[in-house]
């Protein structure tokens, strides 16, 4: 898939920025990484279409899982044991690429077109 228009080229470069920034630890708080491990999420293989400082320590977000699954978070780092780690795979309906109504200048739409292409380069 070519990406014709800007804003999809845009979309592509944020999730790209975004999970580079994550697998290099260049994020405000590493220890954001350690909880999302802690959850399950093998970082140098997960798709992060952004990731949303909510507050002070607090940070939500949705992120491609290494197994293609989709999760939503939120955590505050002073108290990660109330954070939470939702799978909403099931619940995607447009955001899914293969929904006829999708958009990949969605971030988590572009989030899993950025997964399945890695997967199909490594492939």
């Amino acid at each position: 898939m070519e990406f014709q228009k800007d804003s999809e080229r845009n979309a592509w470069q944020a999730v790209a920025q975004a999970t580079e920034s994550v697998r290099r630890n260049h994020i405000a708080r590493s220890d954001l990484l350690q909880w999302l491990q802690e959850k399950g999420v093998d970082i140098a293989s997960a798709v992060f279409p952004c990731i949303g400082l909510f507050d002070k320590d607090v940070f939500s977000g949705t992120l491609v899982s290494q197994d293609r699954r989709v999760f939503e978070y939120f955590v505050d780092l002073t108290d990660p044991q109330d954070g939470d780690f939702e799978d909403v795979t099931d619940q995607l309906g447009p955001k899914d690429p293969a929904h006829p109504d999708s958009d990949v200048r969605d971030l988590i739409t572009m989030a899993l077109v950025y997964f399945d292409r890695h997967r199909e380069r490594a492939a």
